[in-house]
């Protein structure tokens, strides 16, 4: 369970070649001086391009998109202010919530859980209503960053019923083949 992720997303978007380097958290891996040198945060993703090395999914991604597809990064300076926005809010508010339904199976946290995620749920939907995307008609970096967290909804069988352009927002998604 990480953001690697949209990250991993994102490169099939981007039709990148690339070698994913399996980290085993589990064992410690991510503490090592070795993988520490890279990110002395010690979490992953990380991704070394070259002799460069940058941390933290969402910069990675908007690194990777300025580099290879900046059309990503839409078309304006203000709709690259709402990519941010879409990115960051995606993190901060609703992501925290979908993990804890996945990682914890404790009834009444998984309620919480639930119940915390419903104002997130209406903003997005909201905001889809007139829009096939989150920035409009163009499929942007925003749609990635904040369908990688949304996408979590179908794991844990979230019902989205109530929610129809969210929704249909999530089957255009997963019906590209980098969601896939």
């Amino acid at each position: 369970m990480s953001s690697a992720l949209r990250c991993h997303i994102l490169a099939k978007e981007l039709g990148l070649d690339f070698e994913e380097v399996p980290v085993n958290m589990g064992q410690g891996e991510h503490k090592s001086a070795e993988f520490l040198k890279l990110n002395p945060n010690g979490k992953i993703p990380c991704l070394v391009d070259g002799d460069f090395v940058i941390w933290e999914s969402m910069a990675i991604n908007s690194y990777l998109t300025a580099k290879f597809q900046p059309e990503l990064l839409g078309t304006t300076i203000e709709k690259r202010a709402l990519l941010d926005q879409w990115s960051y809010w995606a993190i901060l508010y609703p992501q925290p919530h979908l993990f804890s339904l996945v990682m914890n199976q404790d009834a009444d946290a998984q309620a919480t859980a639930k119940e915390a995620l419903l104002p997130y749920h209406r903003i997005l939907d909201g905001a889809l209503r007139d829009n096939d995307y989150l920035l409009g008609d163009q499929f942007t970096l925003a749609d990635i960053n904040v369908g990688s967290v949304m996408m979590i909804n179908n794991l844990v069988g979230s019902d989205m019923a109530e929610y129809p352009a969210l929704s249909a927002w999530l089957n255009r998604l997963m019906a590209r083949p980098c969601f896939q």
